[in-house]
């Protein structure tokens, strides 16, 4: 339907990838012994583990390229596969540069800890204090934090609008103000990933510096670590103004889709100017370079970047609430390969995937890249592929932590039976409609495991402790309760996001039963009219401007429903650079929306006739059932209409 389009079509980058470090109350859980540290003294044994990985996988999911980097303290392997534009033919090497999408707000968050190194930033005050010409609305007696922004838990609802600020001539504040997002929880309390509480993390870097957030990362990293192949912004081919350095512009790979199973070239995400987010792109030396300051303690060719006290705690997670779970590390994701933990980021353009994975156990970083878009996401499981061969893991399952439910474990996983729906989403403008069909369903089994299924994707949760359960890669699910222990809300997607349950009449279900019950009885409505053509029916003067009436509101509903249709045909393939282009919304997003409008005013004129129709109408019983039956439905349609703001809510942008 419109939602799965538009939620197809709109590439949120986001991160799926990994995250960290030192034990603290909070933290994964360890469950194997320390691994030898690895030094990558055998290059050509990755390479040809490598290679024949590659090969295979590349073959399988169709990316036209992939770029690897793998490095140790002191040791770096790099290589590159495939074709990086398969409209010129250029072949993919090391010097190609590819865009990273998510994974350029691990250098947000490590300027905020240079700031917080400083004693300029503090990680548990308000932003508020931070900023100088924005300011986040105070509500839920309770201040956003850096700590909340860095956990992606500010209680801010998604944001849209962000990914169609180019092209308007709006500076990056006037860009975040447009954007700004709603409060809809409060701070702390809900993981729901915010690309817009990172762009604002990186303005308040700004605010702080006195400098441009661009002009910090690039003085006091990139040249520090000799990352002299990374660019910041949108490429030139859609920028309105050149914004990088022409010759690293040149070196950029072509982000590819698949066109009748071949892959081909699509124009690149336009991010700027709320680009901070998502826009950085590099080649695989400096994706090494950056691998070896993450595991040199922030240290770059003897140039200490972060005092050994902020690296650490850069590493450690504010939130100690979601034991033996992956959760975010102050921006960094943490999860566990191989019985360690691991910390990174992963991220998602349209036709790039990317993830960056971090050992410190092993002493190993890992970074891989695609210019094509597939699932399931090949660079995590390069990642995941490399590092198990370091740690020399096997591939047993079940693994040996897996444990055996106990009677009160069972009944624990059934209680989280049910429909949750993910808390991130836009709440408070049109947008709204791309959550639907979002949900995930939980059924329990008699093991004790968990069966989810969202998007069409089934996944089996195996018990691990109470209130936790994994998955066969690690991706754990975390169950919070209530003080009377009823769940009140679940974790999960390697710790990114948190969902809540929901009731049937704040469900897809609630919208589908709505617009399936106003049509049936729409066209009820007309097969009665044509019934009643040419035959003597019980009536009145006011029962016929009644029954004109009653056909018209069907009409206003099927005509609504129609739209719906051709906006679901209208947006469906279409990816994240053609809406774009497009401008937001589309012809057919506003259609759908005065439709939407004629449709609600159709429910309460329908309601509002109940009362002529019941005392002076001349209808029959049946007659006047099937009208009460109409406007009833017509009425549930309102409410859903409003639930998925379809109706008095302004489009993002």
């Amino acid at each position: 339907m419109l939602a799965a389009a538009i939620a197809a079509s709109v590439c949120v980058f986001s991160g799926a990838a990994i995250a960290q470090r030192a034990p603290v109350q909070g933290d994964l859980a360890p469950h194997a012994g320390r691994a030898a540290r690895a030094t990558l003294s055998d290059l050509s044994s990755i390479e040809s583990f490598l290679d024949g990985y590659a090969a295979a996988a590349m073959a399988d999911r169709y990316p036209p390229a992939m770029m690897v980097a793998v490095a140790s303290p002191d040791d770096i392997f790099l290589k590159a596969y495939g074709t990086a534009d398969m409209g010129t033919g250029a072949r993919a090497t090391p010097e190609t540069l590819f865009r990273i999408a998510s994974i350029s707000k691990t250098f947000v968050w490590t300027a905020v800890m240079m700031l917080v190194d400083e004693g300029r930033l503090d990680l548990d005050a308000d932003v508020n204090l931070y900023l100088k010409t924005l300011e986040v609305k105070a509500r839920y007696g309770a201040p956003v934090t850096l700590n909340d922004l860095m956990a992606h838990r500010p209680g801010f609802e998604d944001t849209l609008g962000d990914f169609f600020q180019n092209g308007k001539g709006r500076t990056i504040e006037e860009a975040l103000r447009k954007t700004a997002p709603a409060r809809v929880a409060p701070p702390g309390e809900r993981t729901s990933y915010s690309n817009w509480g990172t762009d604002l993390a990186a303005q308040i870097v700004a605010d702080v510096s006195g400098e441009p957030y661009d002009e910090f990362v690039r003085v006091r990293i990139l040249d520090r670590i000799g990352m002299t192949s990374t660019i910041l912004h949108d490429p030139v081919s859609i920028a309105d103004t050149p914004l990088n350095d022409p010759a690293l512009d040149a070196r950029l790979a072509a982000p590819h889709k698949l066109d009748g199973g071949a892959p081909a070239p699509m124009t690149h995400d336009a991010l700027d100017p709320l680009h901070a987010a998502g826009a950085v792109a590099f080649d695989a030396h400096d994706a090494a370079r950056w691998l070896q300051f993450l595991l040199n303690d922030g240290v770059a060719d003897g140039d200490r970047l972060l005092s050994p006290q902020a690296f650490t705690m850069m590493r450690l997670r504010a939130f100690p609430d979601r034991t033996g779970a992956p959760d975010f590390a102050h921006g960094f994701m943490e999860t566990e390969i191989a019985g360690q933990r691991a910390f990174g980021h992963g991220g998602s353009l349209s036709g790039f995937i990317s993830d960056m994975t971090i050992s410190p156990a092993l002493g190993l970083g890992v970074f891989v890249v695609v210019n094509g878009a597939e699932a399931p996401r090949l660079p995590d499981l390069v990642s995941r592929a490399i590092i198990e061969q370091f740690a020399g893991s096997s591939d047993q399952w079940p693994s040996p932590w897996r444990v055996e439910a106990d009677a009160a474990m069972v009944e624990k996983a059934k209680s989280l039976a049910g429909v949750y729906r993910p808390n991130r989403f836009v709440h408070s403008r049109l947008e709204r409609i791309a959550a639907a069909g979002a949900e995930l369903r939980i059924a329990a089994k008699e093991d004790g495991s968990l069966v989810v299924v969202a998007g069409g994707q089934r996944k089996r949760y195996y018990p691990l402790a109470e209130d936790l359960w994994t998955d066969r890669s690690v991706d754990r699910l975390f169950a919070y309760r209530d003080a009377n222990g009823t769940v009140k809300r679940i974790s999960y997607a390697l710790g990114t996001d948190t969902a809540e349950p929901v009731s049937f009449l704040q469900s897809t279900d609630g919208l589908n039963a709505a617009l399936g019950a106003v049509s049936f009885f729409s066209v009820l409505a007309f097969i009665g009219a044509w019934r009643r053509q040419g035959r003597s029916v019980r009536t009145t003067p006011v029962g016929r401007w009644l029954a004109a009436g009653h056909l018209l509101g069907a009409l206003v509903w099927l005509v609504a429903l129609g739209v719906l249709v051709w906006v679901t045909a209208d947006l469906t393939g279409k990816e994240l650079p053609d809406l774009q282009a497009a401008g937001w919304p589309p012809p057919s997003v506003t259609a759908l929306q005065i439709a939407a409008h004629a449709a609600a005013l159709a429910a309460i004129l329908g309601v509002i006739g109940l009362v002529p129709v019941a005392a002076r109408s001349g209808w029959s019983l049946w007659r006047k059932a099937h009208y009460a039956l109409f406007a009833a439905a017509g009425l549930f349609g309102l409410y859903e209409l409003a639930l998925w703001r379809l109706i008095l809510a302004a489009p993002s942008g």
